[in-house]
């Protein structure tokens, strides 16, 4: 009987590898919704350092379970997501809204002009009546980018979309869509986050 030869030897994942790839896949799973049942910390870590040729003693304290739970960051890159989210929705209602600079098609027309800015239409009959629809803040000079900035020029109102720096990018500017300090209307009422 002939002697079997040696098994080639199969390349060995590195620890570090293999500890990422847990950790990816289970904030992948836990942002998708799905749940992933994750091996103790020790063990793994042992195993790994068998896998590596070393003893199964751990040479570095394996980390707990709680410190980097993917459960644990979920609402955190929920509520990033959910940030993204909206500064894109007022840098995309901002840069609508100055796309159409100049035009006089919204003179008299400034609850349209924000809505459509928005990407929408139809919700409120005048500005005063979005303005007494939503949650109101009297600090107008100091309205963040992207709220909605009101007015109390006449029984509609007057409504113009904050640049978040004492400007607003209004309708009825001498008749045009233009960019005009905050107080440049008369009467104004504060500020509120656009609902759309």
């Amino acid at each position: 009987m002939t002697a079997a030869g040696p098994l080639p030897a199969l390349p060995r994942p590195s620890p570090m590898t293999s500890v990422l790839g847990v950790a990816v896949g289970a904030v992948g799973a836990a942002v998708l919704g799905g749940h992933v049942a994750l091996p103790d910390a020790a063990p793994t870590t042992a195993e790994l350092h068998l896998l590596a040729g070393h003893s199964a003693t751990p040479s570095v304290a394996p980390v707990g379970a709680d410190a980097t739970s993917a459960s644990a960051t979920v609402p955190e890159l929920t509520k990033a997501a959910h940030r993204h989210q909206h500064d894109q929705k007022i840098e995309d209602a901002i840069q609508r809204f100055e796309s159409r600079i100049g035009t006089t098609r919204y003179e008299g027309y400034c609850e349209r002009a924000v809505e459509n800015a928005f990407g929408t239409q139809g919700h409120y009959g005048s500005a005063i009546q979005d303005w007494h629809s939503q949650d109101q803040h009297g600090d107008w000079r100091h309205a963040p980018r992207g709220a909605m900035v009101f007015y109390d020029t006449s029984s509609n109102g007057h409504v113009a979309l904050s640049l978040g720096d004492g400007r607003v990018v209004s309708s009825s500017d001498h008749g045009h869509v233009g960019i005009v300090p905050v107080d440049h209307f008369r009467r104004p009422l504060g500020w509120a986050y656009a609902p759309y």
